[in-house]
């Protein structure tokens, strides 16, 4: 079956081109798998990889609106997400990881038989990453017996969240060691297919270890049940991660066609609704440390209320970034109580027909999900293509916060919290075109002494580093993952909510087809979950159930 696979693959991905004078090479079959070079399936795997993160940290999934960076309008899965409501199989991205897993697999079995270290290890560092982002969504997975139909495994078992997690320590820095131990500064693979890094040696292995301190940190908590030693893995990987916004691993969306373009851009969306708006306090919290990129996610209203005019006018008003957009004010009514804002979100689970929120009298002429009355996303999130919206899979910014919260907490013997904390912001700001776009110049240290930004004025310094990560995480999944093991930040509770809590994980896909061997692993798994006092039904396979890496934690509830 595997070998079926390969060969299907073979033929999608590679042109075959027959010379009609040379019968002998006619007759040679152009679907022989050792023909076949592996850095065709490590160009498919990075982008599978890239747009996996890229489609679950944006409104594809529903983590973005978990951590309340924005609300869903009118009639489009509203409740799903604004996170008041999690079903079975909505927007899960289960059956997407193990179809990867098939590629990652094919991909490691070719690299082995043609010799290349190089892709053997990539697979091993692909595969960590999808079983990573696996566990961290539902608990418990298939991991040890996945891709072993030719040995009789249809339903594989679900591996503990321990015994994977001690399997992925290990696999990456064996990644990492084979990439060191190749000769040269280049990784043997064919010009052109390396799409992260172009083949730079040095720059692997800096993404390798980044993605261990990553995992590290998400470990600590639990590190004292592994049988590996995650504070050796830290301090081994931490000697050589990213140290610039140019090792950052991020794939940019080119926007040729329906499968290089961005989910919301013309190409592979029929209509731009402008549904999503930002949350409310993620804005409110924007807007109280007069953070810039706020300029850079966001576009003020198109309508825009004034108590200190009498009659409507329209002006040109121009943003910190230099972008000019009209807006029209308009005469404060009576009688309401409205924002007056130039910048307006929505408050997260707000349930009630959202083209009416700051309205105001014209609550009734407005068109919905295109309401002026709401600040809209920028506009770069309606393109197929635009250098500010990228799939990210990790950055120097949020290596720096990593290394920012280990010194504030105490953990894997970083020092100096406040030094990495300054570096990611600054990283951060790089990477959304602030120092090169703020009209006069961003001024980082006018911008770093306010109240509610400086390290050293903190009441809680772990607090102060996760809520900045957050704000400079906008549109990834890892906030979400960061919050559930740090209860930071400490969010509000939608306004509307019916749910008793924001979920902690995705619901299993209920076994199909119901064999029962795959039904008894299924059970075993969800046996293993520990439910929280927001568990209301009898299943254990809940949102807010425990998964291992929360158990005897107290986090995030």
């Amino acid at each position: 079956m595997k070998k079926l696979l390969i060969i299907l693959l073979t033929i999608a991905l590679i042109p075959i081109s027959m010379s009609c004078d040379d019968f002998d090479e006619i007759n040679k079959s152009p679907n022989d798998v050792n023909q076949i070079d592996p850095s065709f399936l490590f160009t498919t795997n990075t982008k599978n990889v890239a747009y996996l993160y890229s489609d679950e940290g944006y409104w594809d999934g529903q983590i973005a609106s978990t951590v309340q960076y924005f609300n869903v309008g009118d009639g489009y899965n509203s409740e799903q997400h604004n996170a008041l409501l999690w079903t079975t199989g909505f927007a899960s991205p289960w059956e997407t990881i193990y179809e990867h897993l098939v590629d990652v697999q094919a991909m490691y079995d070719l690299s082995i038989e043609e010799g290349n270290t190089f892709l053997e290890a990539v697979a091993l560092v692909y595969r960590a990453i999808f079983i990573d982002l696996a566990a961290k969504m539902y608990g418990d997975v298939p991991f040890s017996e996945i891709n072993k139909l030719d040995e009789g495994i249809v339903f594989p078992k679900y591996d503990t969240q321990k015994e994977i997690y001690e399997t992925l320590l290990i696999d990456l820095k064996t990644a990492k060691n084979m990439i060191e131990a190749i000769p040269g500064s280049t990784v043997p693979v064919l010009d052109g297919y390396d799409l992260l890094y172009g083949g730079d040696k040095t720059k692997w292995i800096k993404f390798v270890n980044s993605l261990r301190i990553r995992m590290c940190l998400l470990l600590n908590n639990k590190k004292d049940e592994l049988g590996v030693n995650v504070d050796a893995e830290f301090q081994d990987a931490a000697q050589n991660v990213f140290t610039s916004n140019d090792d950052n691993a991020v794939l940019n969306y080119l926007g040729t066609s329906a499968g290089t373009s961005f989910d919301n851009g013309p190409m592979r969306s029929s209509e731009l609704s402008y549904s999503e708006r930002m949350g409310l306090g993620f804005l409110n919290t924007l807007r109280d440390q007069n953070d810039p990129r706020l300029y850079r996610w966001l576009r003020p209203v198109e309508k825009k209320w004034d108590m200190n005019i009498a009659t409507a006018t329209t002006i040109q008003y121009t943003d910190p970034l230099g972008q000019t957009f009209p807006v029209e004010v308009l005469p404060y009514p009576n009688g309401y109580d409205l924002d007056t804002n130039m910048y307006v979100g929505l408050p997260v689970g707000y349930q009630k027909s959202w083209t009416s929120y700051n309205a105001g009298p014209q609550a009734t002429s407005v068109e919905p999900k295109t309401t002026p009355f709401n600040s809209r996303l920028a506009e770069m999130y309606f393109q197929d293509a635009n250098e500010y919206v990228g799939m990210v899979i990790i950055t120097y910014s949020e290596v720096e916060f990593i290394l920012a919260e280990a010194a504030a907490i105490g953990a894997f013997g970083v020092n100096d919290a406040e030094s990495h904390y300054k570096k990611a912001i600054i990283a951060s700001m790089n990477d959304w075109g602030i120092y090169s776009d703020y009209v006069g110049g961003f001024d980082f240290d006018d911008f770093y002494t306010q109240e509610n930004v400086d390290l050293s004025k903190a009441s809680n310094i772990h607090e102060r580093i996760m809520t900045q990560k957050y704000i400079s995480m906008f549109f990834r999944m890892e906030p979400w993952f960061d919050w559930r093991r740090t209860g930071y930040p400490d969010f509000e509770p939608p306004v509307d909510a019916d749910q008793p809590a924001l979920t902690i994980r995705y619901l299993y896909d209920t076994p199909n087809p119901p064999d029962p061997a795959y039904v008894a692993n299924y059970n075993e798994a969800v046996e293993r979950l520990e439910k929280t006092e927001f568990v209301q039904k009898p299943s254990k396979d809940d949102n807010r159930s425990r998964m291992w890496l929360l158990q005897g934690t107290g986090k995030p509830y």
